[in-house]
């Protein structure tokens, strides 16, 4: 029988093994220049605040953007309070107008969010317009891109334990003023 030494076996699985490391670090380098330049060819709203609110300095700064490591679930986790306490404050001045109770059960019969009906009495349309504003430059000062921020919302709802860990964060920040 024609069996190659442990050794030689252990060598080739190390070769092949750091071929196919550099292969997935190359596609997930790929990934991350696709999200960055997609942006720049869509030409969205949402896109075009991505394409002028992050603009990494240097390839480091732009490279630790890639994994959702400590860094980026704290600063998540800030913009996402920062934004939630600002959408309780609208909410709160929403309220206190009389038209609410009417724009309220409008939505509702609609099936809707208030800021997503489509003709919103004035007051409603500059609360909302505020809370967009708000949350826009928020995740923009965190150092996120909205598209990056609404992946990271979308993740953290399918995934269980990522939700954990920004809340862990939530709280950990809101313990900490």
């Amino acid at each position: 029988m024609n069996s190659l030494p442990q050794r030689d076996v252990k060598n080739h699985f190390k070769k092949y093994l750091g071929q196919g490391l550099g292969a997935i670090s190359l596609l997930g380098l790929c990934v991350v220049i696709v999200t960055i330049v997609e942006p720049m060819i869509s030409g969205s709203r949402l896109s075009a605040a991505a394409e002028t609110c992050v603009k990494p300095s240097n390839l480091q700064n732009f490279l630790n953007k890639v994994s959702l490591g400590e860094d980026n679930l704290t600063r998540y986790a800030a913009a996402a309070n920062a934004i939630e306490n600002k959408r309780l404050e609208i909410f709160r001045e929403a309220k206190s107008n009389p038209d609410w109770n009417n724009v309220a059960t409008l939505a509702e019969s609609q099936q809707t969010k208030v800021c997503d009906l489509t003709n919103p009495p004035e007051f409603l349309r500059s609360l909302c317009n505020q809370l967009r504003t708000y949350s826009e430059e928020e995740i923009c000062r965190n150092g996120f891109t909205t598209k990056e921020f609404n992946q990271i919302t979308l993740e953290q709802k399918q995934n269980p334990r990522l939700r954990s860990l920004i809340q862990g964060k939530q709280m950990q920040l809101r313990g900490n003023k």
